[in-house]
């Protein structure tokens, strides 16, 4: 074990929460830098003496701990700047909604969780049933879903949208909150993906967090951040195509807890081996592929075009390639100063924008919660495909509400928060 690592871990977190506080989950920077030190750092701690066969180089390490100590930078700079300007930090819990939703609001977000549900159930006509009761679902979870992704990432959002609307209600509707609950959990679930049901119970846990008038300490923050950890883990094994009388699913357990957090890491590597030594560096190309989404008929992201360009072969998906490893395929080793740099200071300059004043109204609290969670996924996949795949999506959802609500109103359309 590589306790340095654990030092800098916890140090870096220690100094995170005193100036921007590691319960305000509403805050995307935050948000990012915990999946950052879970997903693309902490298991530097152990990757030596737990997978001595996949080597981690020197200099990979370097570039890391770098941008590890980078990302945090450029949001310290961020702030900074805010606070030479008069604008103070807000934290999580003195955070209020400035307005309770209308009437027309509440209706017109059912009807987007309506909208949600008609999609959804298009998606399963058109990939052939519940891809979760598949046999293969690893595999079946990415042919099935060809030609249907827009589809997919639509009901998707609208289903988180729509439901944390519904979390806004009067208390007196605990039942069908429950039981709308259950159903998007399922249909998150039901293509075989991991996150659209994490995303609802983070977002579940930070509205009813924001909504509750008893404000949780971190210590408690950290043990629902677990029990989410622990779920991720879970629900891996249960899809994994994984076979063999003689390991327990504990140990299967046990093992996918170490190897999630080190996956990105050994992707890492193979690309940092792989550029430009075998293919030269694609200055942007990867952009473009992802842009491609938008077109007619089956168009694979950019993690599904590089598994194909480097040769792997493994069950499932993409290959994650880290924010950090995006750019230096792009762009060389200059992005592993640039781009976490970036990351820190735009994601923390978002949520001073939005919540500078300490009350903030529904629309925006939405979006902050959905943009905040959604980008954290991009310590994996890099902001751009995040962007396309999951924040673009949310703001149609967002513009589909005030529509709605515009038409129940009958007044002309126009883009203005609630």
């Amino acid at each position: 074990m590589n306790w340095e690592i654990v030092f800098i871990a916890i140090f870096m977190l220690i100094v995170v929460n005193k100036f921007f506080d590691l319960r305000n989950l509403l805050n995307p920077f935050v948000f990012f830098y915990l999946y950052q030190t879970a997903f693309c750092f902490i298991a530097l701690a152990y990757s030596d003496s737990w997978y001595p066969r996949i080597p981690i180089s020197p200099d990979l390490k370097f570039y890391i701990i770098l941008a590890y100590f980078l990302t945090f930078l450029g949001a310290f700079l961020s702030r900074s700047l805010f606070a030479a300007s008069g604008i103070k930090y807000v934290k999580i819990n003195n955070i209020e909604i400035e307005n309770k939703p209308s009437k027309s609001f509440q209706i017109s977000g059912i009807l987007v969780f309506v909208t949600g549900i008609v999609v959804f159930l298009l998606f399963t006509y058109k990939t052939g049933g519940i891809i979760l009761f598949a046999e293969d679902v690893e595999n079946d979870r990415i042919t099935r879903k060809a030609g249907a992704g827009l589809y997919n990432l639509i009901f998707v959002s609208f289903l988180l949208y729509g439901y944390m609307i519904i979390l806004l209600l009067k208390d007196k509707t605990k039942v069908f909150k429950t039981v709308l609950f259950v159903f998007t959990a399922f249909a998150l679930l039901s293509y075989g993906s991991r996150a659209p049901l994490l995303k609802l119970l983070l977002a579940c846990f930070i509205m009813i967090t924001i909504l509750n008038s008893k404000k949780l300490s971190l210590k408690k923050y950290l043990k629902i951040g677990l029990v989410l950890f622990l779920i991720l883990i879970v629900v891996g094994a249960i899809r994994s195509n994984f076979q063999d009388d003689r390991v327990s699913f504990l140990t299967l357990l046990k093992f996918r807890a170490g190897w999630r957090p080190f996956v990105n890491i050994q992707n890492l590597q193979k690309i940092y081996d792989f550029f430009p030594r075998e293919h030269s560096y694609l200055y942007g190309q990867s952009y473009l592929i992802d842009l491609k989404l938008f077109l007619p008929g089956s168009n694979p992201n950019f993690g599904t075009y590089l598994k194909g360009l480097m040769g792997w072969d493994f069950d499932g998906g993409s290959v994650t390639t880290t924010f950090i490893g995006l750019g230096y395929l792009n762009f060389g080793k200059i992005a592993f100063i640039i781009y976490p740099l970036f990351y820190g200071f735009i994601l923390n300059s978002i949520y001073q924008i939005i919540a500078f004043k300490g009350k903030i109204k529904n629309t925006s609290l939405l979006f902050l919660l959905f943009f905040s969670i959604g980008v954290s996924g991009s310590v994996s996949t890099g902001l751009f495909g995040t962007l396309i795949n999951n924040i673009l999506f949310l703001i149609l959802a967002l513009v589909f509400h005030l529509l709605l609500k515009q038409i129940l109103l009958k007044k002309p359309f126009k883009f203005r928060f609630e």
